[in-house]
């Protein structure tokens, strides 16, 4: 299985890594940040040596371990133990942006470069974390992202500030005993938003109607919804199309333009290029490699 270190530096604009040497903050590997605007290339299977998380700040994004599909959005967390293999599941990855870290748990001392009981404590919380997926704070999305920008500086008072903001996210959201920010954790009224939209994907969706079927003014309901799961109804509502197309386009029986038809498009060249920009791919294209590895 395929290993990736993580330990090469990268800076562009859609793709950023800070390495050990570059970070030089004891036991954290590394911290990345990706702005996917379109559809990325696929994640291969992988594994790394550390702890490694996943914060996604806005869109979506699919991961799969054991066999098993995790779905996140704006506001969840992903993690994954050390040697676990994982990777996208051979599609490409969402129009989504994150920032993921890893953590060397070889050993306590001086962990994040704190001194004991500091650097104890966060060691073992780290070691009995037990959350595949987990909401974030909102609220610590921005101290996640200022921190990533601050530990990227020459200034050497910039990167302190930057660790302080990591260490601040870290001990709000992972090395927390709370658990009532599991990722199946939605408001009722959220809960039924998702459950029409799931079982009425096939019609012409309309903000409005669902706001008023779960009981809220349309701008609250918009509000509320992508609070809760880091993504706009209308991006949650493409995303899920998207992913039926995929099913659909797999059967030799529906043709391009019936797809478009049955999940409510425009038109098929509408649906082309929505499809295109979530997938990387066309319609055609994806159709043909169905049998594939690729999708």
């Amino acid at each position: 299985m395929l290993h990736i270190p993580d330990d090469t530096p990268v800076w562009t604009d859609d793709f950023r890594i800070l390495t050990r040497e570059q970070l030089n903050i004891p036991a954290l590997h590394m911290i990345g940040h990706a702005h996917f605007q379109a559809a990325g290339a696929k994640l291969d299977t992988h594994f790394h040596c550390n702890m490694e998380f996943v914060v996604v700040l806005k869109g979506k994004q699919q991961y799969i371990v054991d066999g098993k599909l995790y779905t996140l959005y704006g506001n969840d967390i992903f993690m994954t133990y050390p040697y676990e293999n994982h990777g996208s599941g051979g599609g490409s990855q969402d129009v989504c942006e994150f920032i993921w870290f890893q953590f060397d748990m070889s050993s306590s001392q001086n962990f994040l470069g704190l001194v004991p009981p500091y650097s104890e404590y966060l060691f073992r919380q780290l070691l009995n974390y037990r959350h595949r997926t987990k909401k974030a704070n909102m609220k610590d999305l921005p101290v996640l992202q200022r921190a990533f920008q601050l530990l990227g500086s020459e200034e050497i008072s910039q990167k302190i500030q930057g660790y302080s903001y990591f260490l601040q996210f870290v001990t709000n959201n992972i090395c927390t005993t709370d658990i009532e920010l599991t990722r199946e954790v939605y408001s009722t009224d959220i809960q039924e938003a998702i459950y029409y939209i799931h079982t009425h994907l096939m019609e012409d969706l309309n903000i409005e109607i669902i706001a008023g079927h779960c009981g809220l003014s349309a701008s609250r309901f918009k509000a509320k919804f992508k609070e809760e799961l880091g993504i706009t109804p209308h991006a949650y509502i493409t995303s899920l199309k998207i992913d039926t197309a995929k099913i659909f386009l797999k059967d030799p029986g529906n043709t391009i333009t019936d797809v478009a038809y049955q999940l409510n498009f425009s038109s098929s060249n509408h649906f082309s290029s929505v499809f295109r920009k979530y997938t990387g791919c066309t319609p055609t294209y994806f159709r043909n490699h169905r049998f594939s590895n690729i999708y």
